[in-house]
């Protein structure tokens, strides 16, 4: 049905849209007709669907079903095509309407001066004549034919995405995968989107329900299995026992269904073709997905050759060395501080762990200051897995630190995979904050080291494990074939905080918590109540404290009235409201403010995962396109274009998983018993040992207790250690022969 929008209705975040469409179609039934609008040849009717065009300078194609709601009868969109205009002036409406990023009515009107009722032939099949338009450069002209692309090719397969949240990212990875096909397999093989990376089994799933796919085609088994392994990884698993695996696929095959469709004997005989085709690993009992199997057995291997590497040679006069390093820094080693700094030293490979108080700060300055005095032409290697840890790290040591991940040049998922053999020059490596690497970033690491380098892992072991799979810090403790220091002697000035005191009684299972100044509890009967009590608490700390010195930890990100996004909506707009003279950017479902604070959520190249400033300016450069300033807290000053916004969220209040590797003068934690699935001993340890002056926990005393008695969060599927127990003998045994 042909038709013109007319005006919007409702609209939301996520795309869904109710829109008024004038036609003069008659196949619109009555009851749909908006009576108030009719004329004797114009039908006005509303229409539901997801990324409509909203525009009503082209005419559009719907197709779709009437359905009734309690709006009235509507039309579902299952199909909307784009009829584009001829005429000039229909052209520019067209170009000028905001469809098209990058042209403003100004260009349009250029564009159509110059290449006529040519111009849309021009953009499909030419479009680099377009620079020869004042104002548009190669940038822009990307960002222009990106955008028409997308518009163009893409409006049929989008409308029947969009019920599915299948993000514009991936629908143009469709298209690009399938082409002009892109619908016609969507719509009769759905599994083939499998094959792209980033589709998960339940949106094909539903896909292919919704078109009548058998529940047996071949692809969806392997789909299901391939899911039931990722989200494993998402928990933390590196595999799954055969069994488990196959009851999880099964579970997940037939939801829905109302019986059997699929057997588990079918899901047995899917699984060894999956393992022929190389797409997951079958060892003994354990499946893998390839690559997390090839990440654990290869840095297996290479931390095994690295520790049946040339021993290092002892130092002489060691004791002599330390002393002169003590009365360089001004302190006095502690005799576990001198052990670990002797351990660390003498040794290829070497752990340092202790909890907060124990000074790994001060034995890892001695460390660095002995090895940089005795080996001034050896390069060192300072590296942390957040920006934040990087930074401190620097701070703490006086030496250069550097993110993990740019100094292993790995910018995307896919540099991990890279094997750069020999990729870091450096001959003594140290990495704090162990306990945040991964599986796969550890492979990687191993990779790159060159042969004889001396290595030294900083962590506390108690601490929340890597968001990635894997429990390697655990594991390489577990193995017991590392050299390890342990600090656990705690100094005055840390015996006399409240914070490190209940950090120590948290983690010993004991729920005799010391209050006072710098350890609060408030209680609160429900969520509303508790975040009524956060906000309150945030608001009164930043006035003693700034912006920067008070950060809100929250076990969740979306649940609940204390979740990081529901706290962060409330207390932007009381901390930093709307008012004249203050830009904004609207900004998918967000709309940043100048003022706003606001964390980095991905690794960029200028910017780490972690990082955390201030919105100081929102403004469009020469070229019309938005620019937004950003002062980060450690000083630096960054500009992002509109795309680089997708990486950034508020951060008054952000997940104490994303809070590892960083310190904050007040730590504010609201913790509730809904929060069951998360409350466990080391996640409150974790947010506890944020805090350097004070922390408000905010909630319930039963939840706290749970916490602090739940201890299950090791249970990992992981056999890195006994791999590495292994291999090593299995190497010694071979060398002795």
């Amino acid at each position: 049905m042909i038709c013109r929008y007319e005006r919007t209705i409702f609209k939301s975040s996520d795309g869904f849209c109710i829109f008024l469409y004038v036609t003069e179609d008659q196949t619109v039934p009555m009851e749909a007709r908006r009576n108030s609008y009719q004329s004797s040849k114009k039908i006005h009717f509303s229409a539901i669907g997801h990324h409509l065009p909203e525009t009503d300078t082209v005419e559009v194609d719907l197709d779709g079903k009437w359905q009734q709601s309690s709006y009235g009868v509507q039309l579902s969109v299952e199909k909307c095509e784009q009829k584009l205009p001829t005429d000039n002036k229909g052209i520019v409406a067209y170009l000028s309407s905001g469809f098209i990023k990058g042209i403003g009515p100004e260009t349009a009107k250029a564009i159509v001066a110059r290449f006529g009722s040519r111009t849309l032939e021009v953009m499909e099949n030419d479009p680099q004549q377009l620079l020869t338009i004042k104002g548009i450069k190669q940038g822009k002209l990307q960002k222009i034919i990106d955008s028409y692309e997308k518009t163009r090719k893409l409006g049929a397969l989008t409308a029947f995405l969009a019920p599915y949240d299948v993000s514009e990212k991936k629908i143009m990875k469709i298209q690009e995968k399938f082409g002009d096909n892109s619908l016609n397999i969507v719509k009769t093989d759905p599994f083939q989107l499998c094959r792209i990376k980033g589709f998960g089994f339940l949106t094909v799933n539903a896909i292919a329900k919704k078109v009548k796919v058998s529940p047996k085609n071949p692809l969806r088994y392997a789909g299901a299995i391939e899911y039931t392994l990722e989200e494993a990884r998402n928990s933390g698993h590196l595999f799954l026992p055969r069994d488990e695996l196959i009851d999880r696929s099964h579970t997940l095959l037939n939801d829905g269904y109302g019986r059997e469709v699929v057997s588990k004997a079918e899901i047995l005989t899917a699984i060894q073709s999956e393992h022929q085709n190389g797409s997951i690993y079958v060892e003994h009992e354990r499946v893998y997905l390839t690559f997390e199997r090839t990440c654990e057995v290869k840095a297996a291997k290479r931390l095994v050759s690295l520790l049946l590497s040339e021993p290092i040679p002892k130092i002489r006069n060691l004791d002599d060395e330390i002393k002169k390093t003590e009365a360089k820094i001004g302190q006095t080693l502690a005799p576990s501080q001198r052990n670990a700094v002797k351990l660390c030293l003498e040794n290829r490979c070497a752990i340092m762990t202790g909890g907060p108080g124990v000074g790994k700060t001060t034995t890892l300055r001695a460390i660095l200051d002995i090895y940089h005095r005795l080996n001034p032409d050896n390069e060192l290697l300072l590296a942390a897995p957040t920006g934040k840890a990087s930074r401190r790290m620097t701070e703490q040591t006086g030496f250069p630190a550097f993110t993990l991940h740019s100094a292993m040049g790995i910018i995307s998922e896919e540099d991990l995979e890279e094997e750069k053999p020999d990729f870091l020059s450096a001959d003594f490596v140290v990495i704090d904050e162990y306990s945040m690497v991964d599986m796969k970033v550890t492979y990687a690491l191993f990779q790159r080291l060159k042969p004889g380098v001396q290595i030294l892992f900083v962590g506390d072991p108690d601490q929340l494990p890597s968001v990635g799979a894997g429990n390697v810090l655990r594991e390489l403790l577990r193995s017991g074939v590392i050299p390890t220091a342990v600090l656990d002697t705690v100094f005055r000035q840390a015996s006399n905080s409240r914070i490190f005191l209940n950090a120590y009684a948290v983690n010993n299972n004991d729920t005799n918590l010391q209050f006072g100044d710098d350890f609060a509890l408030y209680e609160a009967k429900d969520s509303e109540a508790a975040a009524a009590l956060v906000i309150r608490a945030y608001l009164s700390e930043v006035k003693k404290k700034g912006i920067e010195g008070v950060q809100i930890l929250s076990p969740f990100r979306k649940r609940g009235a204390v979740g990081a996004d529901q706290l962060n909506k409330e207390i932007r707009d009381l901390i930093n409201p709307q008012r004249a003279g203050v830009n904004e950017l609207k900004h998918g479902s967000k709309v940043f403010r100048e003022g706003d604070r606001i964390i980095q959520t991905k690794n960029n190249e200028a910017v780490s995962n972690g990082d955390v400033g201030v919105i100081e300016r929102i403004y469009k450069d020469d070229e019309g396109d938005v620019q937004v300033d950003i002062k980060l807290f450690d000083g630096r000053a960054v500009t992002y274009s509109e795309d680089l916004m997708d990486d950034v969220d508020w951060s008054y209040c952000i997940t104490i998983h994303k809070s590892q590797g960083t310190e904050v003068p007040t730590a504010i934690i609201p913790l509730m018993k809904e929060h069951y699935i998360m409350l466990r001993r080391n996640l409150l340890y974790t947010a506890i040992s944020r805090a350097k002056e004070k922390v408000i926990l905010i909630g319930q005393r039963q939840a706290v207790y749970m916490a602090i008695h739940r201890s299950d969060v090791d249970k990992r599927n992981t056999v890195f250690a006994d791999r590495i127990v292994a291999y090593l003998n299995r190497e010694v045994q071979k060398r002795a022969c």
